[in-house]
């Protein structure tokens, strides 16, 4: 059983160094790490989802392009 607590939209946002409306925009329009929908309006994320989905994003030069993501 997985016991990780999850992350507010805040906490992950300062996870990210990106600002909460950031996240709520990538929610909305997509492009964002995923999330888990607790109620209509409380939202959570996972630690490993988000560095899940940084790891995606690792780059080791400014040619590579991972999975088509804009430069």
């Amino acid at each position: 059983m997985n016991d990780e607590r999850l992350l507010s939209t805040s906490e992950a946002a300062h996870y990210l160094a990106a600002d909460s409306g950031t996240l709520k925009r990538w929610r909305t329009k997509g492009g964002g790490p995923p999330y888990v929908k607790i109620s209509a309006n409380r939202c959570r994320y996972s630690f490993e989802a988000l560095r899940a989905w940084t790891a995606e994003r690792t780059r080791r030069n400014t040619a590579e392009n991972p999975r088509g993501l804009a430069a």
